[in-house]
Order: structure tokens, then C-alpha cells, then sequence
């Protein structure tokens, strides 16, 4: 039943890596599949010592895979050589996985008190069945639902749920303007979240690079929260205007992002310059504030302000708008199907992108939709 609970684990966080990387998704797949079957057929039958050793392996395999990932990093995928944040659910799924290998080798020894030797008797062995698969069943569920699962988001990105501009709220960067923005209703379903990298030529390539470079480069005070205050991004008004959003909001907005999470910070010069993609002016600022009240300046977002997007850095750069309907009273609301609540219109944001403090080697994903957390962890960590 421990290896049936690690299986559970598997299955629930296929999808997200699906979404990062499709062999990772079907990894998880195949060893829940090979965790379920190994638990079926030991339950069903007496098994053989060669078969619990089997699976005692395959749980040690795994549990050393989850090792490398959190620690150096796998050699290979999307985040090569970056390791993972430790999580909730990898943490409870490894746990199953090494119990259940321990029992597997004290099943195959010898010297393991009636191994395979009769059976309990059948209430005992529903009774101990049912406690373990309820205690397992608990622990998997937990975990799953766990917020946070992602690879640790919370401790650059903020956002569980990728990119949210403030946990839900109003984006700050997207709304400051009084004019078409601000929409709440942040949905990329419809855009990949990494660029088509494959398709782009040595050119493309050299020159997203470089913009990611040049923007590094130019913004490197701005780590300094003050120095970037002092250059027109105020830090700490946006941090409290987010703030005053959530209250606003309730207790479960307050919940979901009391004193850490990530913040946009906008230029209003920078905003109406009629400049775009310009490294040395971003019109917005991404910064994460931690638990302790520091701020770490994790990417920027350009905008176009009133003005169709250029079409450079393809197909690295890719823009977006929200949608919002505002008036009657209420509070921003995210239309359906295109079609805002009587009493209330339909307003456009300008288009934005975002740019995102990784590494040149990791380039898509600087240029993903979703904040890539394990790439901007090991970056930040790369940091002097």
C-alpha cells in the first residue's frame, strides 16, 4: 500500500510536468504504472523473493533519481543541471517509496517472521489493510493538494499557479496607467508556455540572447531596491498598493499571499516614453518579497502601450493582453466568452511581455509564460 500511495503521488503531478517537459510526464506515468502493477500482483499472490527484490530496486531507483534532481540537478531536459526546491508531495512520495523498499527486503530475507507462510486471518488482514491504505490514501491526498507542489514556486515565483501579477489581484505594472489595463484575468491557456526555440534561426537566437544580456545588464542596480526607488520604480508603494488590494479582497486573498510574493513594479515615465522593448527602460520591474521583507528582482515586463507590438525577437517574444469588464460599481471582473455583465464594458489591456533573470543557456525559458522557478532559483543562487 506504500508503493500504491507513491504511484497516487506520481499520477497527481503528471500533468505539471507534462507541461514542462513531455518525457517527464510520461516518466511519471510509467512508474506509477510499474508501482501499481508490483503492488497488485504482491497482493494478489505470494510472490517470490526475485519479485519483491524487483520492486525494492525500482523504489531505490526512483527515490535516487528524486536525489540527484534536488540536489545537482538531472543531466539532461528542460532544467539540466538545475536543481529542484524540495517540495511537499516529492518529499511524502520518496518517504513511501524507501518504506516500501525496506519492507520488500524484510519480505525477501529469510529471516522475515512469517514470510509467505500462511496466511493472517482475514480479519486481521482486512483490519491492517484498511489502516494503512486509509493512513497512505490521507498522506497521498495531502500532498497532491498541498499548495505550493510546484517545485518549490513559492520561493521566487509567488504564484502557484505561474503568472498571476500578485496572487490574483490587480497586476501592478498592468493597471497603473488609469487607462485599458489592469485586467484581473491573467489566462495563457491558449499560448504554449515556452516559445517554439526549435523553429529559430542562429539569428533569432543571437538576438533574443542579447536582449536577455543588455537587459540583465541594465538593470542590474535595480537588485538594489532602493537604487531602483530612486529611479522611478517604487518599490515599497507597490508592495503596499498589492497589499491593500488583498484586503480589499478578503481573508482568503490575504491567505493565499500575507507577506511574501511576487510584485510589479512600473515606470510611469518609462510607460509613456513611446519606447518598446528598450533594455534600459523597462516599463515594469518583477520583483519576489521573501518572508524576511526583501525584495530579489526576478525579471522585468515590457509593455506596448496603445500601440500594436513590434514583431522582433520571434518567435522568442511572444505579447499578450487581458481583458477585463469595469464599471457599474464592480470590481474588475473577467469576461465570458467575450461578453461583460450588463451595466459594465469590455476594456483591452495594451500588450506586455515578460522577461524572466535566468541564465543564457536555460534562453526559452527566460522567455516562458509561466515564471520558470527551478531556472530562476539556480540563477539567482549563481548570483555574487
Amino acid at each position: 500500500m506504500l508503493t500504491v500511495g507513491a504511484a497516487l503521488i506520481h499520477v497527481g503531478v503528471s500533468a505539471d510536468h507534462f507541461r514542462e517537459w513531455w518525457a517527464a510526464g510520461l516518466f511519471f506515468l510509467v512508474s506509477a504504472a510499474a508501482q501499481l502493477g508490483w503492488a497488485l500482483w504482491c497482493w494478489s499472490r505470494p510472490s517470490s523473493r526475485r519479485v519483491l527484490l524487483a520492486g525494492a530496486g525500482g523504489s531505490v531507483a526512483l527515490a535516487l533519481v528524486w536525489t540527484v534532481s534536488r540536489t545537482s540537478g538531472l543531466p539532461f531536459g528542460p532544467g539540466a543541471g538545475v536543481a529542484e526546491p524540495v517540495g511537499v508531495a516529492d518529499t511524502v512520495c520518496v518517504t513511501l517509496e524507501v518504506l516500501s523498499a525496506g519492507l520488500a527486503v524484510v519480505a525477501a530475507t529469510a529471516w522475515a517472521p512469517i514470510r509467505l507462510k500462511g496466511p493472517s486471518t482475514p480479519r486481521r488482514a482486512a483490519a491492517l489493510t484498511g489502516a494503512v491504505a486509509a493512513l497512505t490514501l490521507v498522506a497521498s491526498g495531502a500532498a497532491i493538494a498541498a499548495p505550493g507542489h510546484d517545485h518549490g514556486a513559492a520561493e521566487v515565483a509567488g504564484a502557484s499557479a505561474g503568472h498571476s501579477h500578485a496572487d490574483g489581484t490587480d497586476g501592478e505594472g498592468d493597471d497603473t496607467d488609469g487607462d485599458d489595463t489592469g485586467a484581473t484575468a491573467h489566462d495563457h491557456s491558449d499560448v504554449p508556455n515556452l516559445p517554439d526555440a526549435a523553429s529559430a534561426t542562429p539569428a533569432q537566437t543571437a538576438a533574443a540572447k542579447d536582449l536577455l544580456a543588455k537587459t540583465i545588464a541594465a538593470t542590474t542596480a535595480y537588485r538594489d531596491p532602493a537604487a531602483a526607488t530612486k529611479a522611478g520604480f517604487d518599490v515599497q508603494a507597490a508592495w503596499d498598493r498589492k497589499q491593500k488590494k488583498l484586503a480589499a479582497l478578503g481573508t482568503e486573498a490575504r491567505r493565499k499571499s500575507p507577506r511574501t510574493g511576487a510584485v510589479h513594479v512600473p515606470n510611469e515615465a518609462n510607460r509613456t516614453d513611446g519606447k518598446v522593448l528598450d533594455p534600459s527602460a523597462p516599463e515594469t520591474l518583477v520583483y519576489r518579497r521573501n518572508t524576511d521583507g526583501k525584495f530579489t528582482l526576478i525579471g522585468i515586463m515590457f509593455t506596448a502601450e496603445k500601440k500594436a507590438p513590434p514583431t522582433s525577437y520571434q518567435p522568442y517574444v511572444r505579447w499578450h493582453t487581458h481583458e477585463a469588464c469595469v464599471g457599474g460599481g464592480l470590481k474588475k471582473l473577467k469576461p465570458v466568452n467575450g461578453v461583460c455583465a450588463d451595466g459594465t464594458t469590455l476594456r483591452t489591456s495594451g500588450a506586455m511581455t515578460h522577461l524572466w533573470f535566468v541564465d543564457s543557456g536555460q534562453l526559452a525559458q527566460a522567455y516562458a509564460v509561466k515564471p520558470p522557478v527551478k531556472a530562476m532559483v539556480a540563477y539567482q543562487k549563481s548570483l555574487p
